[in-house]
C-alpha cells in the first residue's frame, strides 16, 4: 500500500504544516516524532483512554493490594511484635509501592496492546532519522497534490511516496 510522506527537521515547521493541513482538510494518517508533542494530539483530535485506564488500574491495585496485605498481616500470619498493631505504617508504604508498580506495568502493557506493538514486529515504513531528529507526516496518496503544496510551503526537507507494510 502506498503512502505519501513529508519530512521536517524542526517541530515548529511541523506544527505549521499540521495547521495548514487541518485548514485545507488534508487527512493525516500518522505523524512520527522523536519526542511527544502535546499540541499535536489537540490539533489532530487524537484522544487516548490511557489516563482513564491508569486510574482504574490504580483503584483496582489499591483494593487488591490492601486485601492481600490485610489477609497476610492480620488473618493468615499475624505477628505480635512489641504490641505493635498488625496494620502498621509499613502497610501504607507497601500499598503505595505495589500500586505504582501495578499501574506502570498494566499501563505499559495497555499501550503496547493499543499500538499493536510486540517484540520483533517490523515497522510499517522506515525513514533515516525518524526516531532521532526527523518528523515524518504520513498522508494518503489521494491527498498527494494538496499535501505536496503544503509541505513545500511550510519547509519540509523531503517528500516522497513510499510503500507501507500493512
Amino acid at each position: 500500500m502506498k503512502k505519501f510522506i513529508g519530512v521536517y527537521d524542526d517541530d515548529v515547521k511541523l506544527m505549521n504544516g499540521i495547521d495548514e493541513m487541518v485548514e485545507e482538510r488534508v487527512e493525516v494518517e500518522d505523524v512520527v516524532t522523536p519526542f511527544v508533542i502535546e499540541e499535536l494530539f489537540e490539533k489532530l483530535h487524537v484522544h487516548s483512554n490511557i489516563q482513564f485506564l491508569a486510574f482504574i488500574y490504580a483503584v483496582l491495585a489499591l483494593i487488591g493490594t490492601f486485601a492481600g496485605l490485610y489477609y497476610t498481616f492480620v488473618i493468615d500470619y499475624p505477628l505480635n511484635i512489641d504490641g505493635k498493631p498488625n496494620l502498621s505504617l509499613v502497610f501504607v508504604i507497601l500499598l503505595f509501592v505495589l500500586m505504582v508498580l501495578t499501574v506502570v506495568v498494566l499501563t505499559t502493557l495497555t499501550f503496547f496492546y493499543q499500538e499493536r506493538l510486540s517484540p520483533g514486529k517490523k515497522l510499517p515504513f522506515e525513514y533515516p532519522g525518524m526516531h532521532v531528529d526527523k518528523f515524518v507526516v504520513v498522508v494518503p496518496p489521494s491527498y498527494k497534490e494538496k499535501a505536496e503544496t503544503i509541505f513545500r510551503k511550510t519547509g519540509a526537507i523531503d517528500m516522497k511516496e513510499i510503500e507501507v507494510n500493512a
